[in-house]
């Protein structure tokens, strides 16, 4: 847990200092990395991206699905040790 901390403190200093000095108690937070409009993108590359679109999309699904397996099977331990704690089972 301290590490996670550590971490995130680390990652929060570096986006400070990276972000440039601020003039001024309301001056908004200028990006890193100025991002441009991409002259016209190629169809391969637009088909590509559609891919890794539908990919991620699929991958969402199936972690949703194994997110909800999990959950089941969590509970249905919990039940068991409710069981076996009331029939004296081992603990």
């Amino acid at each position: 847990m301290k590490t996670h901390s550590f971490y995130l403190l680390a990652g929060a200093v570096g986006l400070l200092a990276l972000s440039g000095p601020i003039s001024g108690q309301n001056a908004a937070v200028r990006p890193v990395v100025a991002i441009e409009a991409a002259p016209q993108a190629s169809p391969q590359v637009l088909a590509l991206i559609d891919q890794l679109s539908e990919q991620n999309k699929q991958l969402t699904a199936n972690q949703a699905k194994i997110d909800e397996q999990i959950d089941e099977l969590t509970e249905t331990l919990r039940q068991v040790r409710i069981y076996a704690g009331r029939a004296g089972g081992r603990k």
